[in-house]
């Protein structure tokens, strides 16, 4: 007898599984693959969208029997590299494994009593709120976004159930829309830096919402760009492309904001393996980048300078696997980034992997060194998972690298486990 799926038997086999081990087993058997498929699949997927070597297709294929059986669970990056073989989000493959890698879901849905009841926002309010938001700022960038992404998710929260239950004065609506939206790109933010990319993709699609209905158009642009952004890190280079190609056909953009969305297009492009296209828009970004701030730019373009550029022509190179070429680019980001604070923490982190994937072991040697003095200062789960998967690549070196990087690989994991 077959169930409603056309496999004999699936639901009386797995009903006992955990819900994601179910959940795996039944991806497998509804496209008619082998364990071996999968396996094979995975070792492809892992290459193909983060140049990583996996163990063995046989090893592989244990792993997934134990998962499906529900006798272990998928550690990174697994979770991730399954969704991608199984064409699907991973919050829909693992909606109830919970790890400490992956935190439980964030509700960012918008139900606060005391700002549905609570005093009606004001003018005070909002500058209130746009005072917040700043402040939020500055302790990101100093400390990363695992901490302060719980606070600027309820400022937003708050600030967006007041608007949907009218709750404010008279003739402020749309400065709260305004500020709300900004609140918005903020939290999103946080969110992606926490590693919490479905969260982020929810937040900033309402702050983009908003920031429309308060004819923000500045701000619409930031977060069009946060999502491109998003949609890069997820592997959907055709999407981000798609909405840098979006803003930059309507043309008559500021220098930086032209920069931005070139850049986001010159990487969708790499990761897409279009070479030429790809660095011919992040010469057009470096060119505008020389233009400077005026007028027209909006305050926000201040993040967009020499650093991060090089940083993104370094990650072409990357996803184009040049990764020796990768190294000078993201070096001089690195070397620009003077003060300690996340982004210092995200380019040593990134100079550390492209030195790995270079096998410049005497290199990666002081680049290890500096993370680890950072690794208990800065809060930023999106580059501590990337640091996990860089001691991988260099513990699978075995004898090829060096015993100093391998020693400080196993101290980087123990650093990053106790942080």
């Amino acid at each position: 007898m077959e169930d409603e799926s056309g496999f004999p038997h699936v639901r009386e086999v797995i009903m006992n599984l955990p819900t994601w081990a179910r959940r795996l087993k039944t991806e497998r058997l509804e496209r008619c693959w082998s364990q071996k498929d999968v396996a094979r699949r995975l070792t492809e997927a892992a290459y193909e969208h983060a140049g990583m070597s996996l163990p063995s297709r046989e090893s592989l294929t244990r792993m997934l029997r134990d998962w499906e059986a529900g006798r272990a669970r998928p550690r990174p990056p697994y979770p991730r590299l399954l969704a991608l073989v199984f064409g699907l989000d991973e919050s829909e493959l693992f909606e109830s494994l919970i790890t400490p890698d992956s935190p439980v879901p964030v509700d960012v849905s918008v139900h606060d009593p005391f700002a549905l009841n609570g005093r009606p926002a004001d003018t005070d309010y909002v500058t209130m709120l746009r005072q917040t938001i700043q402040a939020l700022v500055a302790l990101d960038g100093a400390h990363g976004g695992n901490e302060v992404f719980p606070l600027s998710l309820r400022v937003f929260r708050i600030a967006s159930a007041k608007l949907a239950a009218g709750n404010f004065t008279a003739g402020i609506e749309r400065d709260l829309e305004a500020a709300a939206g900004e609140a918005g790109e903020v939290a999103a933010w946080m969110a992606y830096d926490a590693d919490r990319h479905d969260a982020s993709r929810q937040i900033i699609q309402e702050a983009l919402m908003l920031s429309r209905l308060a004819g923000d158009r500045g701000m619409e642009l930031f977060e069009l760009a946060h999502l491109s952004m998003l949609s890069l890190y997820r592997h959907r280079p055709r999407e981000a492309l798609r909405i840098a190609d979006d803003v930059l056909n309507d043309g008559g953009l500021p220098p930086r904001v032209a920069a931005i969305f070139d850049v986001r297009r010159g990487r969708a492009l790499a990761t897409m393996g279009d070479r030429p296209r790809g660095f011919d828009a992040l010469r057009r970004a470096r060119s505008a980048l020389a233009e400077s701030i005026n007028t027209r730019d909006p305050y926000w373009t201040w993040w967009m300078d020499e650093a991060e550029l090089a940083w993104h022509e370094g990650m072409a190179h990357a996803e184009l696997g040049e990764w020796r070429q990768a190294v000078a680019p993201i070096a001089e980001a690195f070397v620009r980034r003077s003060i300690r604070g996340r982004s210092r923490y995200q380019y040593a982190a990134q100079l550390l992997n492209a030195l790995v994937h270079a096998q410049a072991w005497r290199e990666a040697e002081p680049i290890i060194v500096d993370v680890m003095e950072q690794a208990g200062e800065v809060g930023s789960a999106r580059t501590a998972n990337l640091l996990l998967r860089v001691a991988d690549r260099i513990e699978h070196a075995g004898t090829s690298t060096t015993s100093t990087l391998a020693d400080s690989a196993q101290d980087l994991r123990r650093m990053l486990a106790c942080s």
